[in-house]
Order: structure tokens, then C-alpha cells, then sequence
């Protein structure tokens, strides 16, 4: 019963400890894989490789008086974070082998921890206390995670407030793209275009060029063709939705504000010329809308939740002591004094 709860007590720290000591060793010992794959031979042909099923029960460890069962090594692996849990899974009986290892060093050392009374000193008694209230707040806000709920009432609510977030456009995109202007040398002197892309004059009259083809009718398609110029000249073929919100501020204002059909004047930016055609316009309705509410709202209504707690348990600090040093800017120096500004806690 003694190694069972102690056992228990202490899963929490040796996943850590695992977590960050096994994976170096397993990563460390992966195997490089060959460049193909050896084929079988005729005389010895290949079968399918079964995995033998051990019984939970079965021990598989054994470290001093300290045993553990495959159920419990499968738990300990359940308690590593995933990074760890696929190295062990990927390389199979050699990734749990590292793991056994480091366990039971970590055992071992726990052993000759108690052994010499290192666990009784104020230090550990301190760390341990620390360790278990960590562990208590991450269940305590599992717990608050978890009873927070996103009604269908919240969810109504806020499409209703935000209507303008669920405007959707078909869009398609054109790029022009211009070189870069390289830093001036003297005064008065225009720096040459630099990099690639077209220089700015030509960008601006391969713009102007693309949209009176689109204005006129032209079909798409011949317009990539005839205007084709790979790295320099972007022509999306297919228009693609986008919601409003899911662009820059300054593109964003620009093709929402066109009509079915409409082609936007260019849209300087630093490296490019960019045009924007609106093939439609949509809404999104409230069930496709609700998923993305619902992420919205969860972590809010969980920062409510949290800003209750702390509501319900009095906190007093000593501002002198929390308050941050002053800065070096801030210390008097050996001319006149000044006013020295404390931060704010």
C-alpha cells in the first residue's frame, strides 16, 4: 500500500521529469531510417508482424521493494505530453526500454532520497508544497473550463450584436508586383529599383492595363494567360470567400466596399500594386457562424469565471514590497535632484 501512494504522489513530478529526460533519450537513440525499404527475399517472405497483448496486471518493473504493472508504465506514458508520447509510440519497444530506464533512475534516486531523509528537509517540504498547490489550481480551472458553457442563448446574442463580422465577399486578388527602392546615396538623387518585381512605372502600367482587360469583359483565363509573368504578376484563376475582419484594415475597407462585379482601383503597398474583383456578397448564417462564436465567447465567459473567484477570496499585497525597482534613468544622479517617479504596482 506504502508504494502505491507514494507511487501516486509523486506521478506528477516524474512526468515532468520524464517528460523533458526521455525525449532527448529517445530522439537521441531514433534510428536513421534507410534510404528504401529492404525487399523480402523469395526463400523468406514477409508476414504480418503481430504485437503480443500483455495483461494490465502483468510487472513489468521492478525497482528495489517497488514494483509496476504494464497498467501502470501505460499510465505514466498517459501523463507525458504528446511530443514525448509519440517519440516513446515511434519507436516502439526500444522508446518504452528508454523510458524504463530513466524511470527507474529517477526511482532509484527517490529511494536514496528517503533513505538519507532529504524528503523531511525544509527545502523539499517547501517544493512539495508549491508542487501540490500547482497541481490543485490546474485541476481547479480544469474544473471551471469544464462547467463553462456556451448557450445557444450567448451564441444568438452576440450574432445579433456583431452583425457586420459575418459579411463574407468572393473576392479575387491581383498583384502587381514592384521592386524595392534601394537607400538614397546623396541628396536629391532617386534610388534605383531594386530586387524583384517591375519597377514601379511598369508595375503601374501592367496594373492599369489587367483591369481595363477584367472591365471590359475579358475572360479570366485568357487574362493570366496573356498577362502571365511568374514571380511579378499574380492573377488568382479562382475567386475564394473572405470574411470581414480576415483582412488588413486597409484591404479590408477597400473590397468590401465593392459591389458584384466591381474591380478596385490599384491599392499601393510597399512591394506591390494590388487590385481586388467582388464576384458576390454573402452572410454568413447563425449555424455556420456558431463555432467561431463559440470560441469566442468560451474563453470570456471562463475570464468571468475566473474574475468571480478572485472576487470571493480577499488579496492583500504589500505594494512596497511588489512594486518594481526604479530603473537606472530614474535613480539621482550627482547633479541636481529630480523627482523620482515610484511605477505603479
Amino acid at each position: 500500500m506504502d508504494q502505491i501512494c507514494s507511487r501516486h504522489t509523486s506521478k506528477v513530478l516524474v512526468a515532468i521529469l520524464l517528460s523533458g529526460w526521455v525525449t532527448g533519450m529517445v530522439w537521441a537513440q531514433a534510428p536513421i531510417p534507410p534510404a528504401t525499404s529492404p525487399v523480402p527475399t523469395a526463400s523468406k517472405p514477409a508476414g504480418p508482424t503481430m504485437e503480443i497483448s500483455e495483461p494490465p496486471d502483468k510487472v513489468v518493473l521492478k525497482v528495489g521493494a517497488q514494483q509496476f504493472t504494464k497498467a501502470d508504465i501505460d499510465n505514466l506514458i498517459a501523463h507525458l505530453d504528446p511530443r514525448t508520447q509519440q517519440a516513446i509510440a515511434a519507436q516502439g519497444a526500444q522508446g518504452r526500454k528508454s523510458l524504463g530506464d530513466q524511470y527507474a533512475t529517477i526511482l532509484m534516486l527517490s529511494q536514496r532520497a528517503r533513505l538519507h531523509h532529504l524528503d523531511e528537509t525544509p527545502n523539499f517540504i517547501h517544493e512539495l508544497e508549491f508542487e501540490k498547490q500547482r497541481l490543485e489550481a490546474r485541476v481547479a480551472y480544469e474544473e471551471i473550463s469544464q462547467q463553462t458553457k456556451v448557450t445557444p442563448e450567448d451564441v444568438q446574442q452576440y450574432y445579433t450584436a456583431h452583425p457586420a463580422d459575418y459579411d463574407e465577399i468572393t473576392v479575387r486578388q491581383i498583384v502587381v508586383r514592384k521592386k524595392a527602392a534601394a537607400p538614397p546615396a546623396s541628396p536629391g538623387i532617386s534610388p534605383p529599383a531594386t530586387g524583384p518585381g517591375l519597377s514601379p512605372e511598369e508595375a503601374k502600367v501592367r496594373a492599369e492595363a489587367i483591369r481595363k482587360e477584367m472591365l471590359a469583359g475579358t475572360d479570366i483565363t485568357k487574362v493570366i494567360a496573356d498577362f502571365k509573368a511568374p514571380g511579378d504578376v499574380i492573377i488568382e484563376g479562382a475567386p475564394r470567400k473572405v470574411r470581414r475582419g480576415s483582412m488588413s484594415p486597409e484591404m479590408g475597407k477597400v473590397a468590401f466596399a465593392l459591389k458584384d462585379g466591381e474591380i478596385s482601383e490599384p491599392v499601393e503597398i510597399p512591394q506591390a500594386l494590388v487590385m481586388f474583383q467582388v464576384t458576390a456578397h454573402n452572410h454568413v448564417d447563425l449555424k455556420t457562424a456558431t463555432p467561431d462564436i463559440e470560441k469566442t465567447l468560451r474563453p470570456q465567459k471562463i475570464e468571468a469565471a475566473m474574475a468571480e473567484v478572485k472576487k470571493s477570496t480577499p488579496v492583500w499585497m504589500d505594494d512596497q514590497y511588489f512594486s518594481a525597482p526604479p530603473t537606472a534613468q530614474e535613480r539621482p544622479t550627482m547633479g541636481a535632484p529630480g523627482a523620482r517617479i515610484l511605477p505603479k504596482p
